[in-house]
């Protein structure tokens, strides 16, 4: 038989063969290969490794809330370093909305008379006086702004001791007023609360004198001060309390 012959009757062999036999071939490789890829994916290993990722972002989510906490404890200390004060301290309030006010509205907290909050308690940011509550419900409390004009207190300026009445004009602008003509504030010094005004604590920040002019009579001055808190973007407040109310 010739040589091309004999390639001929292999080929129509090895045809018939896989004719038959393919299926079977294919379905045992395929089988292999799957159980191949099977143990490299989802082996134990595998499985060990998913364990430790859940783990780790379990970790990392514990630790930014950590650094969270610990963000705003430093936040509330700063705030209460500007009382002198020993017998006050102080609880948190967050401000859970605005009412309508005549300037800029005043605000609302979560904090009442449930959790020792009155009448008359000052409250002050990380930046300075925010204002004073004028009523309390059993678990919430309005603070009214020093901008508002129902708000008056007593301020000292920092540098030159210059003594005044502390008010809101047109627009919610705060004006220290009734100063002694005598006295020689600069602009840029520090206002901060005194201790005459026998309601607010000593040495809470307000503002900065950014303007100095004579009073109504001439025979005083008036310090234009801008204040230390944003009142549109305060989110939290700290309600300053006598030691054996705070919760």
């Amino acid at each position: 038989m010739r040589s091309r012959d004999v390639r001929l009757a292999w080929n129509i062999a090895a045809a018939v063969a896989l004719l038959f036999l393919g299926p079977s071939v294919l379905g045992i490789g395929g089988s292999i290969l799957g159980a191949r890829f099977a143990s490299l994916f989802f082996s134990e290993d595998q499985s060990a490794d998913s364990d430790y990722l859940s783990l780790s972002v379990k970790l990392m989510l514990e630790n930014a809330q950590l650094r969270e906490m610990a963000a705003k404890s430093r936040l509330y200390r700063s705030m209460l370093q500007y009382t002198r004060m020993p017998d006050i301290t102080a609880m948190v309030g967050r401000v859970m909305y605005r009412s309508e006010g005549l300037i800029r509205g005043d605000l609302v907290v979560d904090r009442g008379s449930d959790h020792g909050v009155y009448t008359g308690a000052v409250c002050i940011t990380s930046k300075g006086l925010v204002g004073i509550i004028t009523s309390v419900e059993s678990s919430s409390s309005t603070v009214v702004p020093i901008t508002s004009p129902a708000i008056h207190v007593s301020c000292i300026t920092a540098t030159t001791g210059s003594l005044g009445i502390l008010g809101s004009v047109s627009g919610g602008r705060l004006m220290l007023e009734y100063v002694d003509n005598s006295a020689d504030p600069e602009i840029g010094e520090t206002v901060l609360t005194s201790r005459f005004g026998g309601v607010y604590p000593e040495g809470i920040v307000v503002g900065k004198v950014e303007n100095i002019s004579e009073g109504g009579q001439g025979l005083d001055l008036s310090l234009a001060v801008s204040p230390a808190v944003d009142f549109e973007r305060v989110n939290e407040v700290l309600i300053l309390l006598p030691g054996d109310l705070a919760e």
